[in-house]
């Protein structure tokens, strides 16, 4: 059994520091990962198990067994299990199919609108890739994938005539001084 001054720390070496803290920079790390290895780094640089598990809201007993494990395995050990359940359908070839579709203005595609909405992208998907996802589900997973999803804003603008607009504003301006305002 470990002891409150773990001897895990002692028994990291150089290289796994090293090792420890290129996985620490990376930004693609999962937070749980990220937080067991702030564990075993700082039980290597001296902090006591105790000390540990109160910054980091875990108990000794777990700080403890990802010790163990970081020990028995490596980083590779520290990683989640498989969750149990159906696998996830949005796999990589959905994604690249999504980024694929959302650089493409849909008129190219022979679609007969300008603007993609969740909607419109999940209906192209499911007929593309044959694979069926909501649309509140694939915002989701765009805002996973750092994709901005928004509602498109029609205007009528760019049919105005400039020059009209410009009267209309002169009338409403003159209209207004005769009301008294």
């Amino acid at each position: 059994m470990l002891t409150e001054r773990s001897t895990a720390g002692r028994s990291v070496s150089p290289a796994q520091r090293v090792e420890i803290d290129a996985w620490l920079r990376r930004r693609d790390l999962a937070p749980r990962l990220r937080e067991r290895l702030e564990m075993v780094k700082a039980v290597a640089l001296g902090q006591a198990v105790p000390q540990v598990a109160q910054w980091s809201g875990r108990t000794k007993r777990t700080v403890r067994h990802w010790l163990r494990r970081y020990a028995q395995g490596g980083v590779a050990a520290l990683a989640d299990a498989p969750r149990a359940g159906r696998p996830g359908a949005a796999d990589a070839a959905y994604r690249r199919a999504a980024e694929g579709a959302l650089g493409t203005p849909p008129r190219t595609l022979g679609l007969p609108f300008d603007v993609w909405t969740s909607a419109r992208l999940s209906a192209y998907l499911a007929e593309t890739t044959g694979v069926r996802i909501a649309p509140g589900w694939l915002r989701a997973l765009l805002g996973r994938w750092d994709s901005v999803c928004g509602r498109p804003k029609h205007t009528l603008k760019h049919l105005q005539d400039p020059e009209a607009v410009a009267a209309s504003v002169e009338e409403l301006a003159a209209a207004a001084c005769k009301s008294g305002r």
